[in-house]
């Protein structure tokens, strides 16, 4: 997950709402609820103001691969459909109610022409959310699974409480039963 308050607030983006007159959208979304499919467009990136989302996608062998959680505070969109109005790889899944403010690429825009210190903060946004990515997707060949769920621990613990275990494992790229071996040898 990558938490984005110190590049972009939720209040800044409602005052600028307010003052830019930018009609964004707030959404609900229930837990379990499903509410961007593969082949659909995503013309939004979506601010987490509470709850929390879980990105995923199909391999080849029609398994569910858990690709991020998003929390609040942090942001999320398909790239692809997003940047390239290409269809939309990814499912986007609420893993329990969870509450967002929806921004379009004009939106964005009309930011970033209006106050330049944060057109810089926002390439910087995008520049390390494509660091944090790339960075996770090299752990998964790099580092050992038991380091990879340690540091996943110790950075976000609430998604031991909150996601399933083997929405867990394959986010970090392991079984279910790998994990369960892993839990095991560290708690006894």
């Amino acid at each position: 997950m990558f938490k984005v308050d110190s590049y972009l607030t939720a209040k800044e983006l409602l005052e600028w709402n307010i003052s830019l007159h930018l009609q964004l959208e707030t959404r609900s979304v229930h837990e379990h609820e499903v509410f961007l499919e593969a082949g659909q467009s995503c013309p939004y990136f979506y601010y987490v103001l509470k709850g929390l989302l879980r990105v995923y996608y199909y391999d080849l062998n029609g398994h569910e691969m858990t690709h991020w959680f998003s929390a609040e505070d942090t942001m999320i969109t398909s790239p692809f459909s997003f940047f390239k109005n290409e269809p939309n790889i990814l499912y986007f899944e609420a893993l329990e109610d969870t509450e967002l403010i929806l921004i379009t690429r004009e939106q964005f825009n009309k930011i970033a022409s209006k106050f330049k210190s944060t057109d810089e903060r926002l390439r910087n946004l995008y520049a390390d959310f494509a660091m944090v990515l790339s960075r996770r997707i090299m752990s998964v060949h790099t580092e050992p699974a038991e380091e990879r769920y340690l540091k996943l621990m110790e950075e976000h613990p609430y998604l031991f409480q909150k996601a399933q275990l083997t929405h867990i494992a394959s986010y970090l790229g392991i079984t279910p039963q790998s994990l369960s071996r892993i839990r095991k040898n560290l708690m006894g």
